[in-house]
């Protein structure tokens, strides 16, 4: 199981999809942990920077297209 702060991705029930439907695998969640915490200087609070930060994340899984930043956010808080 991954854990991120005191949020645990990999339950039933937190699977992230793709529009394609298809989930991410623990390989991609574990990405994604790692590609937010690098990229933790971009969510500075101001007005739309965690969406333009979540794009950034995402464009650099490859993901870009396939999962929005709201879906990004949603997977981040669960």
């Amino acid at each position: 199981m991954i854990h991120c702060g005191s949020k645990r991705f990999g339950q039933t029930g937190a699977a992230m999809a793709d529009h394609s439907g298809k989930s991410w695998t623990k390989e991609q969640t574990g990405q994604f942990i790692k590609l937010r915490g690098e990229n933790d200087h971009l969510f500075t609070g101001a007005k739309n920077s965690a969406t333009v930060a979540w794009r950034t994340v995402l464009e650099k899984m490859g993901q870009q297209g396939k999962v929005t930043p709201l879906q990004a956010k949603t997977k981040w808080t669960i």
